[in-house]
């Protein structure tokens, strides 16, 4: 009933006006040999096939409740992959920019190594050797990779791109990678447990070539924000207001 609802919403806003493309488009990082790497699968079809490009797909007005239930249904329908984290980046949008009058709501999205395909991982690229991309794909990917970057010196965002349980050492050296900060581990580690974004499983590593360590895991699903941010040769320093 509702579905029904929706297409007769949007066919009665659209007739008799023209409209233009709706797409969504979405960066999907993740963490492959310590490094944060961009998906970037080469198109299989329509315009600039062959060439490389952010995961990207039409917004189903019928389907898609909102544009994060269409982000979310791109990556599951083309890569078989249930995003771990998705944010809003930035609208893009332009007469020459696709097929004809073409707006893209692009995002940014965390999935697990283990979670994406063999047949993509040959499609995973370090964030500072991004290729040649489709369309205006470099603009996005760039403003993405600012975003994660500036966002995890101030929140708990680099903790998604881990395994459910984890060291706080695991945690340190995502934040040096994605951050580039170099932490201080005694330092990183009380100001960790000071904001209070991580708990004990009350569980210890194993299989490691080092001594066992607890194992952590995120207090809360959603992202949370700290009052300093990461600096170098530090663990934080005091957010400026």
């Amino acid at each position: 009933m509702e579905d029904s609802l929706i297409t007769e919403r949007v066919a009665h806003d659209a007739e008799g006006y023209p409209v233009p493309l709706v797409m969504v488009d979405c960066a999907i990082f993740t963490l492959k040999d310590q490094a944060l790497h961009l998906l970037l699968p080469e198109r299989a079809k329509n315009l600039q096939t062959g060439q490389r490009a952010l995961v990207g797909g039409r917004l189903h007005l019928n389907v898609d409740r909102s544009p994060e239930d269409g982000a979310m249904r791109v990556a599951r329908e083309k890569l078989g992959i249930d995003v771990r984290y998705l944010e809003q980046l930035h609208s893009f949008g332009g007469l020459d920019r696709d097929e004809g009058w073409t707006v893209t709501i692009a995002y940014i999205a965390i999935v697990q190594m283990d979670q994406i395909p063999v047949s993509l991982q040959s499609d995973l690229f370090p964030v500072d050797k991004i290729p040649k991309l489709a369309f205006d794909h470099n603009e996005i990917a760039a403003m993405a990779i600012a975003r994660m970057r500036s966002k995890s010196s101030y929140s708990s965002l680099p903790a998604f791109l881990l395994p459910p349980e984890f060291t706080i050492d695991d945690l340190r050296h995502v934040y040096q990678q994605v951050t580039g900060a170099k932490l201080v581990k005694t330092t990183f580690r009380d100001q960790v447990l000071r904001q209070g974004f991580v708990e004990k499983t009350g569980k210890m590593s194993t299989g490691r070539t080092y001594r066992p360590a607890e194992l952590w895991r995120l207090a809360d699903r959603t992202v949370a924000n700290f009052n300093r941010v990461v600096s170098r040769e530090a663990g934080y320093r005091r957010a400026i207001k």
